[in-house]
């Protein structure tokens, strides 16, 4: 596909994703306890001066932190939060909060965590008064962290989930983009060979031929999002062949000028979706004049160093048979229009021009 719809592909479905809110969590932790060993300060207290004592102090607190992060990460929040289960969850939120701050006052209490060192002496109920007052707002605020990591995670899940079910769906319209664009090429070609065959003409088999030779890279090249420029100018090439078997010979290197500029080895360095020009020049054939002369069409294709790809078709049209892409259904425009919003949305311009006698389609893309 090109750049701009490449971008919007899926992710491989083994790629490892980083658990950014375990992260987050992880860093919190590291930082606060980081910053009460430099400072050396407590609630109200001096810190122990062991290092083993304050950090075994440290770790068992962080796992009282964890327990109550992940008992609402994991399990109050997907259980009853995303069931709006709303009163079960405020319920178990409130529970889980004070059983919380009932665990860490008495595990300060226990590793005696908050003796004091300084002037300031407090009797035990006060102590654990004062514990009380600072672990239940600690709480709160880990309760809140943790279920605002959890609903920042299933939001990008969520977003991921619908970008992945979007990119499918413009995967499977593409395709259908495709099947629909075979049989209409094949109705159009075979009405070609009708022709012939009626004529008796002894070019039929070499028709059939050459629709064997579009067909076989239908088939097998357009299967893939992007193909070389040269192999599509090569399709191209052999559609008009095929139609010049329609004109007499020695007017069919005249009457269907088809001009290429092309920076050098541009045609196999820039790549585009395959089929993507043959719609307009089906159309000059198919609403076209060929009886018109000295050009039955005129098919014109640039590309600009910056890859800039500019292809404009030029034909007759046929008196009363209609001045544009719209005749009969109008399958090849409707197909190529839906494409090119797909393929590069923004970056492409298909513009048209018609009066009584003549049709121009310019379709500009940004490789």
């Amino acid at each position: 596909m090109p750049r701009s719809s490449a971008r919007r592909l899926l992710l491989p479905s083994g790629e490892l994703r980083v658990p950014w809110p375990h992260l987050v969590w992880l860093g919190l932790l590291v930082y606060t306890d980081a910053q009460l060993w430099l400072t050396r300060a407590g609630l109200y207290y001096q810190a122990p001066e062991s290092p083993a004592v304050f950090w075994r102090n440290a770790l068992l607190a962080d796992v009282f932190d964890c327990a109550l992060f992940y008992l609402n990460y994991l399990v109050l929040q997907p259980r009853l939060f995303r069931a709006r289960r709303w009163l079960a969850f405020l319920v178990a939120a409130v529970a889980a909060l004070l059983l919380f701050a009932a665990a860490r006052v008495g595990a300060s209490v226990l590793w005696q965590e908050g003796v004091q060192q300084g002037p300031m002496r407090l009797n035990l109920a006060a102590h654990m008064q004062l514990l009380l007052a600072y672990h239940v707002p600690l709480g709160g605020l880990i309760l809140l962290l943790s279920s605002g990591l959890r609903l920042a995670g299933d939001y990008l899940r969520e977003r991921e989930s619908r970008r992945a079910l979007e990119q499918q769906h413009l995967r499977t319209e593409l395709s259908l983009l495709k099947t629909q664009l075979h049989p209409h090429f094949l109705f159009n070609t075979l009405n070609n060979i009708y022709s012939l065959t009626l004529q008796a003409s002894p070019q039929a088999p070499e028709a059939v031929m050459r629709l064997a030779e579009l067909m076989r890279y239908q088939l097998y090249d357009s299967s893939d999002d992007l193909v070389p420029l040269a192999r599509e100018i090569s399709n191209l090439r052999g559609f008009l062949a095929l139609q010049l078997l329609r004109l007499p010979p020695e007017e069919a290197d005249e009457v269907l000028p088809f001009t290429i500029l092309l920076p050098p080895g541009a045609e196999y360095a820039r790549r585009l979706p395959p089929m993507l020009l043959l719609p307009l020049v089906e159309n000059a054939f198919k609403h076209g004049d060929l009886a018109a002369r000295p050009h039955v069409a005129r098919f014109h294709l640039r590309l600009e160093p910056d890859g800039r790809l500019q292809f404009r078709v030029e034909n007759y049209v046929a008196v009363g048979g209609g001045p544009g892409l719209e005749v009969a259904g109008g399958v090849g425009l409707a197909n190529l229009r839906r494409r090119l919003q797909l393929l590069y949305p923004g970056q492409h311009a298909l513009a048209t021009t018609a009066t009584t006698t003549a049709f121009c389609a310019t379709l500009e893309v940004q490789l």
